[in-house]
């Protein structure tokens, strides 16, 4: 009987959900529920690791994705979703199955058929399960675009990515500014999170280019990024613990 953890922000969803998880054969057994990025962020670092998760990938406060970067499961994934958008992405984050909403039976027996499968293979050792179903090797440069030219930059040279009317930028540790062809998430989801944060929708900073943060009111932070960005760089309530954590490490 898997002990299951289900993130989902609709409620009727949720409940469907539940109930045909508790309707497979074996049944699973649902051991707790998180409607937001935070609730779910919460209950992962305050219980007991369940062993299967079942995440939407658009919520409320956020993408899932971005949750598990920032604080890795502990378990696989099996992501459920209305769209189709993020296939690739979910299969970084300890994915072994993605499901389209309305969650069919047949597609969720397949999906626990596979997890069954896979922990046979592992001999029930989920965190070998886990650390086999890791991304591969951290990108080590981005190809970006100043004007007509297109030139590769190291990673290790990046201090931090930002969005700004739907396009991405990079700024260098010296002050320079390129264009980047591929959006926040997908950059977020392919560097190593030890080294990259995501400290807002619009901005994914280096840990060399934190430069000092302090507190603004109502559990938020201000972020001081060197070289110095032309907009205030502020982390929210929900992400502050976490943005606090990364930076002590």
């Amino acid at each position: 009987m898997p002990r299951v953890f289900i993130i989902e922000d609709e409620a009727p969803a949720r409940d469907r959900l539940a109930a045909l998880l508790g309707a497979t054969t074996p049944p699973c057994h649902v051991v707790g529920t998180a409607d937001s990025l935070a609730a779910a962020g919460k209950w992962l670092r305050t219980n007991p690791a369940p062993e299967l998760i079942f995440a939407d990938i658009q919520l409320g406060d956020g993408l899932s994705l971005e949750l598990f970067r920032t604080v890795p499961p502990p378990c696989p994934v099996v992501f459920t979703t209305a769209y189709d958008d993020y296939l690739l992405e979910a299969f970084g984050t300890h994915s072994i199955a993605y499901l389209l909403k309305p969650v069919k039976p047949a597609a969720l027996d397949a999906a626990l058929r596979k997890y069954r499968e896979l922990g046979r293979h592992f001999a029930g050792n989920l965190a070998a399960f886990a650390t086999a179903l890791e991304k591969p090797p951290r990108r080590q440069r981005i190809l970006a675009q100043r004007g007509p030219a297109f030139q590769p930059v190291a990673i290790a040279d990046v201090a931090y990515f930002f969005s700004e009317n739907k396009l991405t930028f990079l700024v260098t540790r010296t002050g320079e500014k390129c264009l980047v062809n591929e959006p926040l998430t997908t950059l977020a989801g392919e560097l190593d999170p030890a080294q990259f944060f995501r400290v807002n929708r619009n901005y994914l900073a280096h840990a060399s280019a934190v430069k000092s943060f302090s507190s603004v009111g109502k559990g938020r932070l201000t972020v001081q990024l060197q070289p110095r960005p032309a907009d205030e760089v502020l982390v929210s309530q929900e992400n502050a613990a976490d943005f606090r954590a990364w930076a002590g490490r």
